[in-house]
This record gives C-alpha cells, sequence and structure tokens, in this order.
C-alpha cells in the first residue's frame, strides 16, 4: 500500500467517522457547533489534503 492510498484511506475512514457522528449528534443533526464533530472534519480536511498532495500530477 503506498503512502496515497494509506492516506485515501484514511481520509475515507474519518467520513465513515463524521457521517456516523452526525446520525446520533443532535447539535451537528440541527447545522449547531459540536466540538467533536468540529474535530471530525478538521481531521477529515487535513486527510483529504494530505491525499491530494501525495498524489502524482
Amino acid at each position: 500500500m503506498t503512502a496515497t492510498d494509506q492516506a485515501a484511506s484514511r481520509a475515507e475512514e474519518l467520513y465513515r467517522l463524521l457521517l456516523q457522528h452526525v446520525d446520533v449528534c443532535r447539535p451537528c443533526g440541527a447545522m449547531e457547533d459540536c466540538a467533536k464533530g468540529t474535530r471530525l472534519r478538521r481531521a477529515l480536511r487535513a486527510a483529504r489534503y494530505a491525499a491530494r498532495e501525495r498524489t502524482p500530477r
């Protein structure tokens, strides 16, 4: 598995975790602030950025 594959896999896992969290979290479901949801969204953005940066051009 390459670094790009690992980064993409991590982004997919974080996305799945975020979706699960939004399903059970009332503030996130109502588009309000939630500390855990914010952390997950930030981690997802960072993982997607890392996967994009490792992709050869």
